[in-house]
């Protein structure tokens, strides 16, 4: 069950839908939310620093406080009346580090995607392509655009047999026993970890079946089609509600950076997903 989830919680747009959907999953493990809001300081603005005078970080500053009201606000409306167990955090630091610490002790990360010309203070840009590498737990990603008030009623598991698919699988399985429908699809005639892509896909529906989730397997045999953009036409043909992957990277240098359909699906994403690394 997920009885300890963690939700980033910022002044963006898209926030109180990120927050509602992360509420409502607390409220449906009988669970404890934590919202977590990440202060915007001078020394975190390296456009700032060195360059602006008092009275643009000043300005800086006030812009920051009205973002942090606005997200306290939005938490405390969306928690209200729900039968969880609610905790507001307030830290600063880099971001992506700091999430990744918190969310440690959770079961679930909840975070939003990057909104493109988001304004200043309102967003924390880069969570998503990040934090999912990091943090050693499974993280939901919401779009910025879209309401989903039924996550997780229909589920597509995109299955590669790797070990971040089968992580996936794995952290996502409260979702799955709760699940409408379950559909595994795999794409091509092999698996990334080698045998066929029928088969294992067959065997995970076994596995599942298992846990008393009856999971449909299809396949498909990809062609010209990018797989980011066949696993999200997919997603709208079946109506999903979330999808459930592995997030792939690799390492450039010290840092960990995104896959190539990780990262796409991560720049057009249409529904909640669910990674894990």
């Amino acid at each position: 069950m997920l009885k300890d989830i963690l939700v980033h919680v910022d002044g963006g747009r898209a926030a109180e839908w990120r927050v509602e959907a992360a509420a409502a999953l607390a409220e449906a493990g009988e669970g404890h939310l934590v919202g977590l809001h990440i202060a915007s300081t001078a020394e975190e603005m390296p456009w700032i620093e060195g360059y602006a005078t008092e009275m643009v970080i000043r300005y800086a500053a006030e812009r920051a406080e009205a973002d942090r009201a606005r997200a306290r606000e939005l938490f405390d409306r969306q928690v209200a009346g729900r039968a969880i167990g609610r905790e507001w955090r307030e830290a600063s630091g880099l971001a992506d580090r700091t999430v990744t610490q918190h969310g440690r002790y959770a079961d679930l990360i909840v975070l939003g995607q990057s909104e493109p010309q988001a304004a200043p203070f309102s967003s924390t840009p880069g969570l998503a392509e990040h934090v999912p590498l990091s943090a050693g737990r499974p993280c939901l990603i919401m779009p910025y655009a879209g309401r989903f008030p039924s996550l997780g009623r229909r589920v597509l598991v995109a299955w590669d047999g790797g070990r971040e698919a089968a992580r996936a699988v794995g952290d996502a399985m409260p979702l799955l026993t709760r699940a409408e429908r379950v559909t595994i699809v795999t794409v091509g005639d092999k698996l990334q970890s080698g045998g066929s892509a029928t088969q294992g896909a067959a065997a995970l529906a076994a596995h599942l079946a298992r846990h008393n989730v009856a999971a449909e397997a299809r396949n498909d045999g990809g062609g010209t089609i990018a797989v980011p953009d066949l696993l999200l036409s997919l997603a709208a043909d079946l109506s999903s509600d979330l999808l459930v992957m592995g997030a792939y990277g690799h390492s450039r240098l010290r840092e960990l950076i995104m896959g190539g359909v990780t990262r796409a699906i991560l720049d057009h994403m249409t529904l909640p997903v669910l990674m894990s690394h």
